[in-house]
């Protein structure tokens, strides 16, 4: 038992087998890296999966506004392909904001308020 020690010890002594060791820890922590950033949008998914879509702006028009049930209402402001923002309340689920503005939606985001009325507020 005691000559196997020795014998590894010689061995690691050896530059040759320290520089294995190196490549051998470092395509472990490579592989650990690799199986971790594969994992993440799993455990992510699992966490969304009663949602049927992201929130937030869809394209096309369309705002998903995600409340978690408690029926809030936010305030948005909506850019047109012009660069015009408007202000737009929407309540939860999506809301097609383009009949109300009369060119492009290209985006829209939150912008703070809560508790208003849904519909079309006109220009910022």
């Amino acid at each position: 038992m005691a000559t196997t020690w020795i014998g590894l010890e010689v061995a690691m002594k050896n530059s040759k087998y320290r520089r294995l060791a190196g490549r051998v820890a470092a395509t472990g922590s490579i592989v650990i890296a690799m199986f971790g950033a594969a994992l993440t949008p799993a455990a992510d998914a699992a966490v969304h999966f009663g949602l049927k879509g992201t929130c937030g702006y869809q394209g096309w028009g369309e705002y998903r506004h995600c409340d978690g049930g408690t029926g809030s209402t936010v305030m948005l402001d909506v850019q047109d392909i012009w660069g015009n923002l408007y202000h737009y309340c929407v309540g939860p689920g999506v809301t097609d904001l383009q009949p109300v503005i009369r060119w492009r939606v290209t985006g829209a985001w939150w912008n703070g308020g809560v508790g208003c009325a849904p519909g079309y507020y006109g220009p910022a």
